[in-house]
């Protein structure tokens, strides 16, 4: 979805992060203004998550991290739920490749996750 990475679309989405709340919030509207004929539907899970992962890679690409995860958004014409995000810090590891896998889960992804590794183990 290009409207994603548009102009307006980060600066909602980094507004989001100063507010501290979930940055897809900001943008539920446009993106319901954006697709109205249901093409594509923007309440589908799969779509939702596709949306929620992008936004998390394109807040990472500008240095953010997720500060917490299952955040509830009340009255939201998309989302039901999102991440919060905050700065990276200087001291952070950007290449850790599995915390970046972990951090894009959702938590149901989660759990599944830590049954596999429990069986692993």
């Amino acid at each position: 979805m290009k409207v994603l990475t548009s102009g307006p679309c980060i600066t909602a989405l980094e507004q989001g992060v100063k507010e501290e709340v979930p940055p897809v919030s900001k943008i539920s509207h446009m993106l319901a203004e954006r697709f109205p004929d249901d093409a594509p539907n923007l309440k589908a899970m799969p779509v939702r998550q596709f949306i929620g992962s992008a936004v998390r890679a394109i807040l990472s690409d500008r240095g953010y991290v997720v500060e917490e995860s299952g955040i509830r958004i009340p009255n939201d014409p998309v989302f039901k739920s999102g991440s919060t995000y905050r700065k990276t810090d200087e001291e952070e590891e950007d290449d850790d490749i599995l915390k970046r896998f972990v951090d894009m889960l959702n938590p149901d992804e989660l759990r599944r996750l830590h049954g596999l590794v429990k069986a692993a183990l």
